[in-house]
């Protein structure tokens, strides 16, 4: 579990941030079909050996996607399909919502980052390549979009907050009250 200080988003998430939820939604979907694709795309070229492990880290993505997007009329269904199947361990836990933004935004961009440098070489592959290009496009979106909702809700939250720990309000204390060293809280 994700215990970071201002990294697990609890509540319901500000009005600032609504936009860019939309725009997690419809990068999610583009995932789903560009997605799609590249496994339609991956089989014709006889690429699925190479191309199965990067599918099912795909798989994932959409997933914690749904579990972000729980409440959208869009992914409604398929977040109870998922909740009450392979992931129903994850729903009975109470996951999924604004508290699993932060580790849908890792995932997905370390999926994003591995995509990028193993497979970047077939994007020349015509209609394979393009499904690929897709398929990178809407992940950077999603992580992008991701982090733009954390860090709306941060600004909210908090509005002196630089950085994802505050700005100093974080759990250190100054030692000496005037540029000393920080020590942590509960050290005297």
């Amino acid at each position: 579990p994700m215990s970071a200080p201002g990294m697990q988003i609890q509540g319901p998430l500000p009005p600032e941030a609504e936009p860019f939820m939309v725009k997690i939604k419809y990068s999610v979907l583009a995932l789903i079909v560009f997605a799609g694709l590249r496994a339609l795309f991956a089989m014709a070229n006889d690429l699925m050996q190479f191309e199965f492990m990067s599918l099912l880290n795909i798989f994932f993505c959409i997933a914690m996607g749904a579990f972000v997007l729980k409440e959208d009329p869009h992914l409604k269904s398929f977040y109870a399909c998922l909740s009450t199947s392979i992931f129903q361990m994850c729903a009975e836990r109470g996951m999924g919502g604004p508290s699993c933004l932060f580790p849908f935004l890792v995932f997905d961009a370390v999926n994003f980052v591995f995509d990028l440098l193993m497979k970047s070489r077939l994007l020349g592959l015509h209609a394979y390549g393009l499904a690929l290009a897709g398929t990178l496009v809407a992940q950077a979106s999603c992580a992008y979009f991701t982090w733009t909702v954390i860090k709306v809700t941060q600004a909210v939250s908090d509005p002196n907050a630089v950085e994802m720990g505050g700005a100093g309000g974080g759990p250190y204390v100054e030692a000496d009250g005037g540029g000393g060293s920080a020590r942590a809280p509960g050290f005297s």
